[in-house]
């Protein structure tokens, strides 16, 4: 086909044209934002707002501590910063290996193998269903969801109500006793069990199957400061914080990462939220309840030695 002069021209302008839109957008996309430091404004709250992690915006902006004023603008790091977007897609997730489907392989067992969630890896290879077959090739993602970013999230939701911190005197850990599910999944099992304000937890603890391993989700409870569903003892329930980890801990541990965000997220509650929580306990602790929850495999006494001065003896008569 013969070009003429005059096409030629108007291809190589539109060319230039995308060409300086693509750099605009390139250099955009490196530059850093600025966020100016509105009232009731935590570090936690803007590093989920954009999408970064806590310690880069730290790291931006040269801020030893948690500290910040009304006022202050803080430089957010640009997209090519390493951050824990709960929205990243293939366009933005870093990529750790490949992994070939098999014969008897689901995307749980292969979310769990990796230590990611189900979520992460559908978003990673844009699956809109749990439909894999043997020889497809999946990316793994690196998974975002450390435990510090995790805890971040927690505290930018907490930022947003009043606690009654006076209220809450003790916490209480639990198991799920079954592999799967997440907060979502329990709310709705809990109301269709006739509980009208759903699941029966504080906060859920994921395993890496429908929720990310060591991802900590805020339940309606906490949002609203109601009392808990978790235990049998309704004065319990009035002034306990349920925590429940994913998994049957009679069968299996609880993952690394479950342990250590629930040791953040205990520390975290104790220290600066509800500090007069200082009573601890496993379900199977508290007097009158005839259950083996959290299960044999929770490390219990060893948390009993972190959090419990008294040992058992404080929740033997609860």
């Amino acid at each position: 086909m013969q070009i003429s002069r005059r096409h030629f021209t108007r291809s190589a302008l539109l060319a230039t044209a995308s060409s300086t839109l693509l750099a605009t957008d390139l250099l955009s996309q490196t530059q850093s934002l600025v966020h100016t430091v509105q009232n009731g404004d935590t570090l936690g709250h803007i590093a989920l707002k954009y999408g970064v992690s806590i310690s880069a915006l730290r790291k931006a902006n040269n801020i030893p501590g948690d500290l910040i004023r009304t006022g202050q603008r803080l430089k957010i790091p640009g997209s090519n910063e390493e951050t824990s977007s709960p929205t990243a897609n293939t366009a933005t997730a870093t990529i750790s290996s490949v992994h070939t489907v098999v014969r008897g392989d689901t995307l749980g067992s292969i979310a769990l193998s990796h230590g990611i969630s189900i979520g992460e890896l559908k978003r990673a290879n844009n699956l809109f269903s749990d439909i894999i077959r043997i020889g497809q090739n999946l990316n793994i993602p690196i998974s975002r969801n450390s435990s510090e970013d995790l805890l971040n999230r927690v505290r930018a939701e907490t930022a947003r109500i009043r606690v009654r911190a006076d209220n809450w005197k003790r916490i209480v850990v639990h198991h799920s006793a079954i592999k799967y599910g997440n907060a979502t999944v329990y709310d709705r099992a809990h109301r269709k069990r006739g509980m009208q304000n759903g699941l029966a937890y504080h906060f859920v603890i994921g395993n890496g199957i429908d929720s990310g391993d060591g991802e900590i989700e805020v339940g309606p409870r906490w949002k609203k400061q109601l009392l808990g569903g978790h235990v049998k003892n309704y004065g319990i329930n009035l002034t306990a914080i349920g925590i429940c980890l994913v998994g049957n801990f009679q069968v299996t541990h609880p993952t690394k990462r479950q342990l250590n965000a629930f040791i953040q997220l205990m520390d975290w509650l104790r220290g600066e939220v509800a500090p007069g929580a200082k009573q601890f306990a496993g379900h199977r602790d508290l007097k009158g309840e005839q259950t083996i929850c959290p299960g044999k495999n929770f490390p219990l006494a060893a948390m009993h030695a972190r959090y419990d001065k008294k040992n058992l003896n404080i929740v033997g008569n609860l």
